[in-house]
């Protein structure tokens, strides 16, 4: 993988979407962002990418012997302060939901995998500013946080059988991570 590359595409598609004032795909830009600052800080051969279509994780990195999945999320909203929001997560990938009869009951998951890092990224920031916002959760991290926040909140937003799930910024905001370090503590 080439940084030059991946920093002209970037490029690219900021002055396409400065231009054609649309949205896009916000989850192919994330996935650049994360790539970027990879390739700051570790050889692109430890770094596999594995595409947005692909289920579980979009990257691995290897280091130190040690192999990370990177699953990333991307936000094109904003709260009314202009902090970022991802929206429609599915909160199944965070904690157990077993419907009966209409009614879901939520229960914390305890299958964490100690070699799994999520990435929140605000690309709506990056498309204004050109400024890049990342925060950086272990996979128990993320399922003890928004399992929480699910079980205690999924009935304001939910519509019907949804396991719809909105992270805030106020839910990873301790997480900030702008060089990726945590990934290997």
């Amino acid at each position: 993988m080439d940084q030059n590359l991946v920093i002209r595409l970037l490029k690219n598609l900021w002055e396409f979407r400065k231009t054609t004032q649309t949205p896009f795909d916000r989850g192919f830009i994330g996935e650049l962002l994360v790539l970027k600052q990879l390739l700051r800080a570790y050889k692109a051969s430890n770094i596999k990418y594995f595409g947005s279509a692909n289920r579980g994780r979009d990257f691995e990195l290897i280091s130190k012997g040690r192999t990370i999945q990177i699953e990333v999320k991307s936000a094109s909203e904003w709260d009314k302060n202009k902090n970022p929001k991802w929206v429609r997560q599915h909160a199944k990938n965070f904690c157990n939901i077993i419907d009966k009869r209409g009614r879901q009951h939520v229960f914390p998951r305890k299958d964490y995998n100690p070699n799994l890092s999520w990435i929140f990224v605000d690309v709506r920031t990056w498309l204004e500013r050109k400024q890049t916002n990342f925060f950086v959760l272990s996979d128990k991290e993320a399922k003890s946080s928004f399992y929480k926040k699910y079980r205690d909140e999924h009935h304001k937003v939910r519509r019907g059988q949804s396991d719809d799930l909105w992270i805030e910024y106020s839910d990873v905001k301790s997480f900030r991570d702008q060089r990726l370090r945590k990934l290997f503590k």
